[in-house]
């Protein structure tokens, strides 16, 4: 990620997020929480997201944050 301020930033361009934290460690589990929470989102309104012009590219990536037990495995997608 990059330093802003001295805090970290960790994107992730596959479902347009951003979280900023401390430590890199910290970074990463609020985007992997993020990304979780984005998910589901997106599975509860799933013909609504894939009609969105800047939504419908996140639907592989969303399907891959679901299929992951926990919010370690979704960690290990950004790893």
């Amino acid at each position: 990620g990059e330093v802003s301020d001295g805090r970290l930033v960790a994107f992730c361009p596959e479902l347009d997020l951003a979280a900023e934290a401390a430590t890199e460690e910290a970074v990463l589990c609020d985007l992997a929480s993020m990304a979780r929470e984005y998910a589901e989102e997106y599975a509860a309104e799933r013909e609504k997201f894939r009609r969105a012009p800047n939504r419908a590219a996140h639907e592989p990536f969303v399907d891959a944050v679901l299929a992951c037990p926990d919010e370690g495995a979704v960690l290990a997608l950004y790893r």
